[in-house]
């Protein structure tokens, strides 16, 4: 029983510490897709309405943390890059 109490945080804080989830990188991944289809020609006005379409594809908590930017600098380091400048 002393085992559980000891292990069960120690997972936690490695789950909790994994980065990307995999709805994350599939996020991202179908961002960074629209993003290259875009057809308005201006990154501000492509990201905003990509990033609305992929919003509305998945929960809150995908975006709620530091892994969704994780899975963006993976997948398209030049749309985090652009990102993360404005």
């Amino acid at each position: 029983m002393k085992r559980i109490f000891l292990v069960l945080p120690i997972t936690l804080i490695f789950v909790a510490c994994g980065g990307a989830s995999e709805e994350q990188t599939k996020a991202a991944k179908e961002l960074c897709d629209c993003i290259e289809k875009a057809e308005f020609g201006d990154f501000d006005i492509d990201y905003y309405e990509c990033n609305i379409k992929v919003e509305a594809n998945y929960p809150g908590e995908t975006f709620a943390d530091e892994g969704f930017s994780e899975a963006l600098e993976e997948n398209c380091p030049e749309v985090a890059a652009k990102i993360t400048e404005e």
